[in-house]
């Protein structure tokens, strides 16, 4: 998936890209946590700003309540 650096990515584009990874790859969210930061941030956090960041770890707590 393609990704721009020019804008925030939302909490539902991170649920989103969770639930394409874990179904598409067999694998747990936490599974999936790992390979979507290695992917997209590349383990950078502040990679692609705080904003996208803080989204994507609300997204990743949506999947572990």
């Amino acid at each position: 998936m393609r990704v721009n650096n020019s804008g925030n990515l939302s909490v539902e584009y991170f649920i989103s890209y969770f639930q394409l990874v874990m179904n598409t790859q067999t694998m747990k969210a936490h599974e999936a946590k790992e390979l979507i930061f290695k992917r997209f941030f590349n383990y950078d956090p502040l990679l692609r700003g705080k904003t996208t960041y803080s989204n994507f770890e609300k997204s990743y707590l949506a999947f572990t309540q």
